[in-house]
């Protein structure tokens, strides 16, 4: 962002694309991250078989998060399209200039598409799920969240061999809309491994 600053001070760019760069950054680069690590690890929490799985196969770990992109993504829906043509989807015409609004939370449940959408299966292939949007609008930075949330989760469930919600899962509170999906805090409780202290050796007497 600071080289971003000089770019526009130095005229390189505008004050408005300025302002759109770090709204990329903050809330698609960012608070999209954290959500797709929290929802994880949420499912997983849910999901205390599929947990097992991936600490006995941590080669799942990609695996586990394409499913969590899957099956509890961190953006609901895409922002508003607008139909350049009359066209005809699922029996319902959309006449051109209408406003359509894909709810990717729903796609990514389509029973026409993934076997038992409704199972969290961190193992599933293929998983042609529509988590970082598609064509077009494919995700600049797919690649980078997918490696940040394999490593925070990873490094999560290597350094705590139990792990587990420290609230009631009803009293989780998720964002007020679907375009950001996430819960803004993710209480948890932690066990570390324990490391054997070894004994100071004391001088010999004679």
């Amino acid at each position: 962002m600071s080289r971003l600053a000089e770019a526009e001070r130095a005229g390189a760019i505008g004050r408005m694309e300025l302002i759109s760069s770090v709204f990329q950054l903050l809330l698609a680069g960012d608070e999209t991250t954290v959500n797709l690590i929290g929802n994880g690890v949420l499912e997983l929490l849910r999901h205390p078989r599929e947990l097992e799985r991936l600490r006995a196969r941590p080669e799942l770990i990609g695996s586990m998060v394409e499913e969590a992109l899957r099956y509890n993504g961190p953006v609901g829906h895409s922002r508003p399209l607008y139909a350049l043509a009359d066209v005809e989807i699922g029996g319902r015409a959309i006449p051109r200039g209408d406003i359509v609004v894909p709810v990717l939370l729903a796609a990514n449940r389509d029973p026409a598409v993934f076997p038992r959408p409704d199972v969290f299966d961190i193992g599933r292939s293929p998983n042609r799920h529509l988590g970082f949007g598609h064509g077009a609008h494919f995700c600049l930075g797919a690649a980078l969240a997918r490696m940040q949330a394999a490593a925070a989760i990873g490094a999560l469930l290597h350094g705590f061999p139990e792990i587990a919600l420290a609230v009631d899962p009803a009293d989780l509170e998720w964002t007020p809309d679907l375009f950001l999906h996430g819960v803004r805090r993710l209480p948890l409780r932690l066990r570390a491994h324990r490391t054997p202290v070894s004994r100071r050796k004391e001088p010999a007497h004679e």
